[in-house]
């Protein structure tokens, strides 16, 4: 029989894809189920004009760094909102999502048996990522302070990956801890690679780009996301900013894998792009607000969960449940037909939690949902 690459056998499934799949799967049976594992947030989003977009090089492949109008589209807004200077020339690539672009970096400067530190809880693809470039990815405990990664450190650790605003637990990564990872990637000649997937998802002036700080880009590597900043998460449009040599490198990859995004959404984005952040900034704010209320729910009915202010996410213990957290929401979907994502795929430390999305149902479902895991965890107690 032939055989499979072990690499690749070794790999886990996206724990939120696994759960999201069988929620699709009910649903298709007529199942009614209160979505509460979707990574993204649904918006009310018109669909503005194709007629204009230009005709016929939307049918055809596109520059591999993605058009110039993009580009220039997003290094503006990333000069005027998070004061992060770039070239659209030089130090930014349009990928097909952010996943790509980071997987891409990845490959770009990893070799077999190079370590990267992952912060848990952590976004359940940076692990696998790793392991399928041949790298060691290394969980640190999510009881562990940024002050602390620098333990982690050994002579074999090319990268500190970190996600902020983070999913899941919605923390905004402050500007001291920003540059004392850019002082530790110093010490020991690391890249800092910094996924801002959920950057528009922070109104109160706390989010601060990596790039901001690290404005050469000697350190710092940023990735980012029109698909979950713009509510258009099935277009798979992210991007990739980071200094002009190691982009070249990464560029290498992105036309051996990708060639380029799809043209015609490029387009559509470079076209549309301040009025589609008209439409679903005030919706960002809404889901902000939606948050804030859910908070106040779990804290009624005395549900725990790590702090944090942004994105649509939560990470609630499942406390005092004496079940695993995927045990815990394989039955709640299937009993409840509540659906969120175990703990465990975000680390070995974080068995005792799952992963809450408020961004796809309504207020009172969401607030339904919270009560199925409330009742869940003293049935299993």
């Amino acid at each position: 029989m032939t055989g499979f690459s072990k690499v690749v056998m070794d790999a886990e499934q996206a724990m939120s894809i696994k759960y999201n799949t069988l929620v699709y799967e009910l649903q298709r049976r007529g199942t009614k189920v209160t979505v509460m594992s979707l990574g993204e947030a649904f918006f009310d989003i018109p669909l503005l004009s194709f007629d204009d977009l230009p005709h016929p090089q939307i049918f055809h492949y596109s520059h591999s760094r993605g058009i110039p109008e993009l580009r220039e589209r997003l290094c503006e807004y990333f000069r005027s909102e998070y004061d992060v200077p770039v070239d659209p020339e030089k130090e930014i690539i349009v990928t097909a999502g952010s996943k790509a672009a980071i997987h891409m970096a990845f490959m770009a400067v990893l070799d077999p048996g190079d370590e990267v530190i992952i912060p848990e809880p952590a976004w359940v693809s940076y692990p696998e990522q790793v392991k399928l470039c041949y790298g060691k990815p290394v969980g640190v405990p999510c009881t562990v302070p940024t002050d602390d990664l620098e333990r982690h450190v050994t002579d074999r650790t090319r990268v500190v990956v970190i996600n902020t605003p983070h999913n899941p637990r919605g923390h905004v990564y402050t500007k001291g801890e920003l540059r004392h990872l850019l002082d530790v990637a110093e010490r020991h000649d690391l890249w800092v690679f910094c996924d801002e997937a959920y950057s528009d998802f922070v109104m109160d002036g706390s989010f601060v780009s990596l790039g901001s700080i690290d404005r050469e880009k000697r350190r710092a590597v940023v990735f980012n996301s029109v698909s979950k900043n713009y509510g258009i998460s099935g277009w798979r449009l992210g991007y990739v900013i980071a200094n002009e040599a190691l982009t070249f490198q990464i560029l290498k990859v992105n036309q051996h894998l990708i060639t380029c995004p799809a043209t015609i959404l490029e387009h559509y984005v470079a076209r549309h792009f301040y009025p589609l952040l008209e439409i679903t900034k005030p919706q960002i704010r809404a889901v902000l607000e939606r948050r804030d209320a859910l908070q106040r729910s779990m804290d009624e009915i005395g549900l725990q969960y790590l702090p944090g202010a942004a994105t649509f996410y939560f990470f609630v213990s499942i406390a005092p449940s004496r079940l695993g957290s995927e045990e815990f929401c394989t039955r709640l979907l299937m009993e409840d037909h509540v659906s969120t994502v175990p703990g465990i795929g975000y680390g070995a430390s974080c068995d005792g939690f799952v992963r809450v999305s408020v961004g796809t149902a309504p207020l009172e479902e969401n607030r339904h949902g919270l009560r199925k895991i409330k009742e869940l965890i003293e049935k299993t107690r």
